[in-house]
């Protein structure tokens, strides 16, 4: 199991776009993915756990795409 540990957020990033990047590829229902933004605009971490390493690899790759200051912790 990974583990993806969203830090903090880029000044540029469109919150939206986090939001939509939980949705589509962890299947995380929106309320819980807008949850996580809310969590990270205040300054609190957020812990992610995967269960595939292959998806929290591309997740992390995305993440980092889009301005999320994130680390990638595998099993």
């Amino acid at each position: 199991m990974a583990k993806i540990i969203l830090q903090s957020l880029s000044l540029a990033i469109e919150k939206n776009a986090l939001i939509k990047l939980q949705v589509n590829f962890l299947e995380m229902p929106l309320k819980e993915a807008k949850k996580n933004v809310d969590f990270l605009l205040v300054k609190r971490k957020v812990i992610l756990k995967i269960d595939d390493d292959d998806l929290a690899e591309t997740f992390f790759k995305e993440a980092e795409k889009i301005g999320v200051n994130c680390e990638l912790i595998l099993s």
